[in-house]
């Protein structure tokens, strides 16, 4: 049987069955029943931390790398060569352990965290060594759009997703990108386990707005590829690491994007689909190094007023921190993420310097919720693709149900992390000027 015949049909939600419209792709729905490919290499499960458990506790429970490697060690003599970007891991766990203030339950989840991204590490490279055609996966002209929490990246993500001719691969796809599955249960085992993240993660911060589209079957962040190379801004996000944070906005990101490109080609081999769509929140202010390994990437720029993104941010990081570590005073986290965020801005503006004009498009949030068919129209001519009406009324029928929960919700507001927010417009006015927000 011919290859291309026998890959699996995607999982992934739309706010419209395309079946109806004879056109564009049939939609699964979890649970359903899907080609799989025959034969390769099964998908292992994540780490089971009673299984992986080192037989000598580290001293006063303190993270380490060596106990990581130690929990996804292999028995053949290349297991733990085929493991990189280990300087980064030993950062991130230096400011976890010296930083987070981590209480006993929230080291057990880091560390299993941390565990997974290693053995998904070895898996893809696996994956490659077993099929090295994957690295002949065409990516071309893929679409990245970019913008911090809160600005409504997520929202214009999961609406461009709604064309056909747009490939935007689904969060259970991109949580086990090196994975091959040769049997159902296997690929529900999959769906399950990105099904629990999605939940988990989304869980602290539905009831005030944030993570109402995150599903494991809806569009997912590109960020998760980067954290597999430990190199994702959105662990400042989930853990309290400044020192991590600090390096890692000054450090070059080359190689990890290098790495993000060999995860896409393994998910976009597995799923075939058009031009690529792909967020992360973080992405423009690492354009140059996004470049090296996507020469022609576009890029879609999202833009909110700072001081709603801020208290946004700064909320869904309370929020995340208080899973893993006690829940203290929300004013430094404030004054953290007004911080960061007044150094993102300055880096972003810094790295579009790198891209030609033809391929950066801005979008306001503001224009974006008063006509978002109108608004994601013009994204999908920058994309190169032609608006439908088809498409259309899923983009009216999405956004609609979006708007309404977020009328339900209670947005975060700067003042409840001791921020005000007449100076946060003072002190982000050039940004606000330059971006009409």
């Amino acid at each position: 049987m011919n290859e291309q015949q026998v890959r699996p049909a995607p999982v992934r939600e739309s706010a419209l069955s395309w079946r109806r419209g004879g056109g564009g792709p049939a939609w699964g729905a979890p649970g359903a029943r899907h080609t799989l490919r025959n034969g390769g290499l099964a998908l292992p499960a994540a780490p089971d931390p009673a299984a992986l458990r080192p037989t000598k506790a580290a001293p006063r429970d303190r993270l380490a790398v060596g106990d990581l490697l130690e929990r996804v060690r292999e028995d053949d003599e290349e297991g733990e060569s085929r493991l990189r970007f280990l300087p980064a891991l030993e950062r991130l766990v230096q400011s976890l352990d010296s930083e987070a203030g981590l209480h006993a339950e929230g080291r057990a989840a880091v560390r299993r965290e941390l565990a997974r991204a290693l053995v998904r590490q070895r898996q893809l490279v696996r994956l490659l060594r077993e099929r090295p055609t994957i690295a002949l996966t065409d990516i071309r002209a893929p679409v990245f759009i970019t913008g911090l929490p809160g600005s409504g990246a997520a929202l214009l993500h999961n609406l461009l997703a709604e064309h056909p001719g747009l490939d935007a691969p689904a969060l259970w796809e991109l949580a086990d990108p090196g994975a091959e599955f040769t049997d159902i249960q296997q690929r529900r085992a999959a769906l399950r386990r990105a099904r629990a993240d999605a939940e988990r993660t989304a869980r602290p911060t539905l009831e005030r707005g944030a993570g109402q589209l995150l599903r494991h079957t809806r569009p997912g962040g590109c960020h998760r590829l980067l954290t597999n190379a430990f190199h994702s801004m959105m662990a400042t996000l989930t853990w309290r690491v400044p020192g991590y944070g600090d390096w890692l906005e000054d450090a070059d990101l080359t190689e990890a994007y290098a790495f993000h490109r060999a995860q896409l080609q393994a998910v976009t081999w597995r799923i075939p689909g058009s031009a690529p769509l792909l967020r992360d929140p973080f992405h423009s202010r690492h354009l140059r190094a996004l470049l090296r390994a996507y020469p022609d990437a576009r890029v879609v720029h999202v833009h909110r007023s700072p001081a709603d993104v801020v208290g946004v941010c700064a909320g869904i990081s309370a929020a995340r921190r208080g899973t893993t570590a006690p829940a203290g005073d929300p004013a430094p986290v404030g004054a953290e993420w007004a911080a960061r965020a007044e150094r993102h801005f300055a880096a972003s503006e810094q790295a579009r310097a790198a891209l030609p004009q033809s391929r950066l498009l801005d979008v306001r949030y503001a224009e974006l919720v008063a006509d978002p068919v109108r608004e994601v129209r013009r994204v999908q001519r920058f994309a190169g693709v032609t608006p439908t009406a088809l498409v259309d009324h899923a983009v009216a029928a999405l956004a609609a149900r979006s708007a309404r929960a977020a009328r339900t919700a209670r947005a975060f507001q700067p003042t409840e992390f001791g921020l005000s927010r007449r100076r946060l417009d003072s002190r982000f006015a050039v940004y606000r000027t330059t971006y009409g927000v």
